[in-house]
């Protein structure tokens, strides 16, 4: 009996514990001018944070989407740290995110320490799509040949 109970304590503990270890930053962001969204995820022991829409490009210029723009953002408590790319001029910034319920705030700063930031809202989390199947290479069959008489 002390077997079962114990089998149904660690049930329902376990996802608990488990809820708590993901990182509430991750998941899907919309940007604060709405124009695109950003897929925060788990890279080793930091996260990253991926353009995962965006208004197609102008033509000639490449997508945005699958860019890398939040990088190494490790925990100092509630707030994770790292760099951030700027899409806009392509520099690499310090910078910091931090999660306030459905908002995320997001903040970049200049070496000389000139600061901003703005704040981006939690999307609905929908599963990243399936990579594309990869065509199987074709293999030569060999010729069978029967048995000698």
């Amino acid at each position: 009996m002390r077997l079962l109970a114990a089998s149904v304590l660690a049930m329902l503990v376990l996802p608990a514990a488990a809820a708590e270890t993901q990182p509430a930053a991750i998941g899907l962001w919309r940007v604060a001018d709405g124009s695109a969204t950003i897929r925060i995820k788990r890279c080793d022991e930091a996260l990253c944070g991926f353009v995962a829409s965006a208004p197609a490009p102008e033509p000639g210029a490449a997508s945005a989407i699958g860019q890398k723009i939040l990088i190494d953002m490790r925990q100092d408590g509630p707030i994770w740290r790292g760099a951030i790319f700027n899409l806009d001029d392509g520099q690499i910034y310090t910078g910091e995110i931090a999660v306030e319920g459905d908002l995320l705030k997001v903040k970049g700063c200049l070496p000389a320490g000139i600061c901003g930031g703005e704040t981006w809202r939690r999307e609905p989390d929908e599963p990243e799509p399936a990579p594309e199947p990869q065509p199987k290479p074709k293999t030569k069959k060999k010729a069978h040949k029967p048995p000698p008489r």
